[in-house]
Order: structure tokens, then C-alpha cells, then sequence
């Protein structure tokens, strides 16, 4: 069977100066922008990125949001074979590679499938939705008195490093010279940890969006590690290290994995969501929700009932 790579994020959106949660602008802002045929790039040339196929789905209890990511582009062939001898062909091949993603509404955590090696991943993503989030509040807003304008949309849509690409990472580490944690706005998660809760209380204090946290000439790898997987998507690690050849390194965010393989044959289509589902809830990285993100969800629920309706009518 074949197989396919499945990244895991937090899908994390808030607006405003009060940094509001997705989901009390779901209605309003993000579905509507997501399913709105927005693009990031030009509509006369590639690359161009987009989402379609844009559902509400209720699978094992819970909404989900689904749909593809979409990156059309073309390859240029230059030559080519013909009866045996190489010959000038020169020739431009649209193509549109995807990914499937979803977005579980309960806890704002995502998966991204690349259906083949040209799909785009998670840093494509975020920065479609930025683009996407950002034109179409513009568009409405233009529309709208300076009283009842849309709020703007600060998007982090972060990989959950795994336990195993982190290890793997740090295995080659023979010294840190800094280790550095960056704090963004939530979509009331809780913090994991008392050190993160610390940190985003400062925040608020400061009237800060962002904070870093350095830690200088760390001696404790095993430590480094679990802090990182602490951090679950709720703040990205950089470090500065001297590998075992004695090179010195820039371990820049994203470096740390969160893909993994997932048994898949053929194109991936809406009809195997549910197995989607099933595999991405197998090890409990995305279980996580917090009291706040619960009782926003079930306030949600009947608009997000709407939606399947109308889909289906």
C-alpha cells in the first residue's frame, strides 16, 4: 500500500487588539474567507495557492472543517526522447498538486496530507491563509463604517513537533550556545506548562503580542527536548548549536518535524476523511482542549449545523 505524509499544526487564529478566538469569528470571517475562491498570488501566472471543496463535516462526534489546499503551477520541459534520440520539446504542463486538510473545531489542532511530493505543507499554508484572511477582511471592510469594521486576524499555524523528529534533530548536537522559545496569542489554549503561563501573564501585563525566552549555554539536551515537546504548537524553538563536527548552527523554527507516515492508496478524497481522522487521533497529539475551547465549541455548534445543512440541501 502506499503511503502519505500527514502533518500535524495548531491552528491558531485570533483577532484584534483582544486577540478574540477563531471561532467567535467562524461565522463572519473564517469560513467565509476559506470558501470565497480568494488566491495567494496572481490570477494571470503561477504559482497560485487557493482552497475548494470547503465543508463542514461532523465525523466521530465532532465538527470538523475540510477541504483541499491547492497549488497550480506547471513544469517546463525542456527535452525529451522521441524514437530514441534526445530532441528540443519545449513545452509548459499545467499541474495542480494538493493537499487535504482538516481543521478540528473542538481544539483548533489540524492535519495536512500531501497527496504526492510536490504538495504544498504547513508554511505554504499559513501563508495562504494569512493572504486569504487578510483580503477578505479588506473587502468587507471597505464596505463597512469605521463602527462596525472586521477585526484584524494574527494567524500562527504551527507544526506539533514529534518526540522522534526532535531527538533526531538534536542527536547531531555536541553544544547549544542559546536556546530560544517564541510566545504568540492563543485561541485559549492552556498553557503546559507553569513557565509558559508565567510568561503569557507578562505578556498581558506588558500589553504584548509576542515574547521571547533565551536560555543561554543550556547543558541539558534531554531537558531541551522535552521542553520542546512541551510546547505542543503553543510556542516555536530555535537554537543556536555546535554540531559534532564542530560547526556552528542555526536550528531555525520549523526545523523540528511533525509529519508522519500514513498508509493511503490513490488520490486522496473527501470520502477518506474519516480515515484521516482516524489515523491523525491514533497517539493523542491532537486530544488536547481546554475548558474555554469547550464551551466556545458547544456555542458554535448550532451555526456549524447550518452549514452541514445547507451542504446538503
Amino acid at each position: 500500500m502506499d503511503e502519505k505524509n500527514m502533518q500535524f499544526a495548531n491552528f491558531n487564529i485570533t483577532f484584534g487588539e483582544d486577540d478574540a478566538p477563531m471561532l467567535e469569528h467562524f461565522s463572519d470571517i473564517i469560513f467565509p474567507a476559506f470558501s470565497g475562491n480568494y488566491i495567494r498570488g496572481k490570477r494571470d501566472s503561477v504559482p497560485r495557492y487557493s482552497f475548494g471543496g470547503i465543508q463542514i463535516k461532523e465525523i466521530d462526534n465532532e465538527y470538523v472543517m475540510v477541504g483541499n489546499y491547492i497549488k497550480e503551477t506547471q513544469y517546463k520541459v525542456v527535452t525529451t526522447v522521441q524514437e530514441g534520440v534526445l530532441a528540443s520539446t519545449p513545452a509548459d504542463i499545467p499541474t495542480a498538486p494538493y493537499s487535504r486538510f482538516v481543521v478540528f473545531l473542538k481544539n483548533h489542532r489540524m492535519i495536512l496530507v500531501r497527496n504526492e511530493t510536490a504538495s504544498p505543507d504547513i508554511r505554504s499554508f499559513q501563508a495562504t491563509v494569512r493572504e486569504i484572511l487578510n483580503q477578505y477582511i479588506r473587502d468587507v471592510n471597505r464596505e463597512r463604517d469605521q463602527n462596525n469594521k472586521l477585526p484584524i486576524a494574527i494567524a500562527h499555524i504551527v507544526d506539533i513537533p514529534l518526540k522522534d523528529s526532535i531527538a533526531d534533530v538534536l542527536k547531531n548536537v555536541n553544544k547549544v550556545s542559546w536556546f530560544k522559545l517564541r510566545f504568540f496569542p492563543l485561541n485559549n489554549d492552556l498553557d503546559p506548562t507553569p513557565l509558559a503561563q508565567h510568561i503569557r501573564e507578562k505578556m498581558g501585563k506588558a500589553g504584548s503580542k509576542t515574547a521571547n525566552i533565551v536560555f543561554n549555554s543550556p547543558g541539558s539536551k534531554k531537558g531541551i527536548s522535552e521542553m520542546i515537546a512541551e510546547t505542543g504548537g503553543m510556542a516555536v524553538a530555535s537554537l543556536q548549536i555546535v554540531d559534532n563536527d564542530g560547526e556552528k548552527r542555526r536550528i531555525k523554527e520549523g526545523s523540528f518535524s511533525s509529519t508522519a507516515k500514513i498508509e493511503y492508496d490513490g488520490n486522496i478524497r473527501p470520502n477518506g476523511d474519516e480515515y484521516l481522522i482516524s489515523q491523525a487521533k491514533k497517539d493523542g497529539i491532537i486530544a488536547n482542549i481546554s475548558p474555554e475551547n469547550a464551551r466556545l465549541y458547544e456555542q458554535t455548534k448550532d451555526y456549524l449545523k447550518t452549514l452541514i445543512s445547507q451542504h446538503s440541501n
